[in-house]
């Protein structure tokens, strides 16, 4: 579950030090290490923490315990070595395949603007009516611009005249939390509704998700039905809003425990094959300062995730049937 938060953050071009595979020896693994430790001992989201990981591992680098390993064993000792004194899925250096630093040219940058939807629509892979009930899959949260925002503004419009609505955030990994919060926003009355803030190391508010009162598309409100669907595979921007609509009792959720991850993450690449991360940041509730990092999201409705949406419509009768 680690790598997938890891590998799904956005890779710095800068790196500590490039090592190719060849000359991976234990000059290059003591270099890697210590350069880490410090990484982690000023940018770690919690510092007294920061500064306990980045002893442990000086401490096991002077015991010998890195000698000899490759670079897909390094990180897989590496992350025991962490999680033993801080188990936090968004540090770690992680093993890829292919080469991190070889970074292709950018692309030619277009006149105008284009639409790139992908072949899940911003993220919006599956729209669909269930009689009267709105049923969105949404995959990802893609970066808002005038093309994504006309997507979503299409589908809230299409679900404008349902009694009920649920989104499937099951296996959701995330993406940016700018559309995150234009999401929410269909879901609140014309009135801005504080979802969350991020805090760096020192505590500071360095971005606050705030709805906005103005959507393109058919606003939602406050007062009809919303379930979202989860299971331990909802992560990042998906967890956060899951997160932030539960605790604003606006949404009910539904499935399994998610994935846990409230930290944000810095990568740099610092061989060839190892990226190394660290947690730089936290998201909270405003009010009360809590997140769900390491916990996950508690279910309102705890099923099996595979079940999770044929219970959702079930309640959706039920209440119905109730009025």
């Amino acid at each position: 579950m680690g790598n997938k938060f890891k590998l799904a953050a956005l890779l710095a071009t800068c790196c500590i030090g490039a090592a190719h595979a060849a000359d991976f020896d234990d000059a290059t693994r003591a270099r890697v290490i210590r350069d880490y430790a410090q990484k982690l001992e000023d940018s770690y989201v919690f510092p007294a923490k920061g500064k306990q990981l980045a002893d442990n591992l000086r401490r096991h680098l002077a015991q010998g315990d890195y000698a000899g390993l490759s670079e897909k064993n390094l990180a897989d000792k590496v992350q025991r070595d962490l999680d033993s004194v801080v188990a936090d899925q968004h540090n770690g250096l992680v093993y890829v395949e292919f080469d991190a630093l070889d970074e292709p040219p950018p692309p030619p940058k277009p006149a105008e603007p284009v639409a790139r939807p992908g072949p899940d629509n911003f993220g919006f892979a599956k729209f669909a009516m269930r009689g009267h009930t709105a049923y969105l899959q949404l995959t990802r949260f893609a970066p808002v611009d005038r093309f994504s925002t006309e997507a979503l503004a299409k589908i809230m419009t299409q679900a404008a005249g349902s009694e009920a609505m649920i989104i499937d955030l099951r296996d959701g990994h995330g993406g940016v939390p700018g559309m995150s919060t234009l999401l929410s926003s269909y879901f609140f009355d014309d009135r801005p509704v504080h979802l969350l803030d991020e805090l760096d190391r020192d505590g500071k508010v360095t971005d606050s998700f705030i709805t906005t009162p103005a959507v393109s598309g058919a606003r939602y409100g406050s007062k009809r039905p919303l379930y979202l669907l989860v299971n331990e595979d909802t992560a990042s921007a998906s967890e956060s809003f899951a997160y932030a609509l539960q605790r604003q009792q606006r949404a009910i959720v539904v499935g399994g425990k998610t994935a846990g991850g409230a930290h944000k993450q810095f990568g740099v690449p610092v061989t060839h094959h190892l990226i190394a991360f660290v947690a730089i940041g936290r998201s909270v509730d405003p009010v009360s300062g809590a997140n769900w990092e390491g916990t996950g999201i508690q279910p309102d409705l705890a099923v099996p995730p595979e079940q999770a949406l044929d219970v959702a419509l079930a309640e959706i009768a039920k209440s119905k049937g109730g009025q």
